[in-house]
């Protein structure tokens, strides 16, 4: 029998020490659901305790969300993975020059001409392995709208050689999402919705578009924003998702533990060629490997287990993938051990500089792992 007392222990002094307001756990072993536990105050200023069905910003694991309403439509004959991306944007085509300026997350690069590249035979896998060459850019301190960031995304230069490496970037995704709208006559609210979260009985997890104003009920909050001159609860802490309206192809999401964990269990099912949101085809190919940089090994659209002994991936087995997320989150499948499980808190609530779980998540995925295998050695 499955014994997580030293999990729930583990977590708890971690919570007494202040690392982070809260957390939520959720784990599926054998396509059971062993454990569903939730600790901590989200909300330090009101004092309510976390509940299993405490919502929170997923941040970068809304990429999953969008990312699979893509496969989804992949399945359909609606786009393809070997697609082009100049298909869906016109502009993203012809000569670009490559500049280290194009990753604005590198503080103070010198705009110094690194070559150039051509685009137009980019495709959608390239955007979801993130080897595209795009960088990273504040949109909304340059652009006015969002059809202007799409256009300012297609037309920026380059980052590096396309193909020749991994650089993680949210403006892909942004495009994928752009694309998936324009194409299907739909909002990616709508798309996520349809596609991915009604059927896999998702009822916690959705955009929240900020024009319909924040919905604090059993949400976790975030930081302090000083560009938006608030706390930020109940919407979208990313600020290019923010810009964009809340509902974007990188970020925007809120969910609970428990549907992370599933969506990862739908793709474990899918790899067994279980009933699932995508063909057993189709979940071999993307989590396959396609590339890597020093450290980030990428297959399509997954993230596989980092190499770093460091790393909190590292416990985990060498097939297993899934995603991070800014805010205090994280979402793993490890096929080898039939494992799914996610981690969400809210890491981010004491500001960003201030953020702990870096450096605690993998004493909590050992925790973890420790009670799992012992369950499968006994048997």
């Amino acid at each position: 029998m499955l014994n997580f007392e030293n999990l729930d222990k583990h977590l708890q002094s971690l919570l007494d020490q202040g690392a982070f307001p809260s957390a939520a756990l959720c784990v599926y072993h054998h396509h059971q659901l062993v454990k569903e536990s939730a600790y901590g105050t989200p909300d330090p200023e009101a004092g309510w305790p976390a509940q299993t069905g405490t919502q929170y910003d997923i941040a970068s694991l809304s990429k999953l969300f969008a990312g699979s309403a893509f496969l989804v439509l992949c399945e359909q004959g609606v786009f393809d993975l070997d697609e082009p991306v100049c298909k869906s944007y016109p502009l993203f085509t012809g000569e670009r020059e490559i500049r280290a300026s194009a990753n604005a997350l590198l503080k103070d690069q010198p705009d110094a001409l690194l070559g150039h590249a051509q685009v137009g035979d980019l495709t959608w896998r390239n955007v979801l392995v993130h080897n595209s060459g795009l960088g990273w850019a504040p949109l909304n301190q340059r652009c006015q709208s969002k059809e202007d960031a799409v256009d300012y995304i297609c037309t920026m230069p380059l980052a590096y050689e396309p193909k020749s490496t991994v650089l993680y970037t949210d403006l892909g995704l942004i495009l994928m999402g752009v694309a998936m709208e324009r194409r299907c006559g739909k909002g990616l609210n709508q798309l996520v919705e349809e596609l991915v979260c009604r059927p896999l009985g998702l009822e916690h997890t959705g955009y929240r578009p900020v024009d319909r104003g924040a919905v604090q009920e059993t949400t976790a909050p975030t930081e302090i924003c000083k560009w938006r001159g608030m706390r930020m609860h109940g919407l979208v802490h990313d600020e290019n998702a923010y810009f964009l309206n809340g509902v974007a192809g990188h970020a925007g999401v809120f969910s609970t533990a428990r549907d992370m964990a599933v969506l990862m269990e739908s793709y474990l099912l899918a790899l067994q060629g279980g009933q699932s949101l995508v063909s057993q085809d189709l979940a071999k190919k993307i989590t396959q490997f396609q590339q890597m940089n020093r450290w980030d090994r990428r297959g399509i659209l997954f993230q596989f287990r980092i190499l770093d002994t460091d790393a909190h991936t590292f416990p985990l087995s060498r097939t297993t993938f899934g995603h991070t997320g800014f805010t205090g989150t994280c979402a793993w499948c490890d096929p080898e051990r039939e494992l799914c499980f996610a981690l969400l808190t809210n890491d981010v609530y004491n500001g960003r500089e201030n953020r702990t779980l870096g450096r605690l998540r993998k004493s909590i995925v050992e925790e973890l792992i420790s009670a799992i295998d012992k369950e499968d050695t006994c048997k």
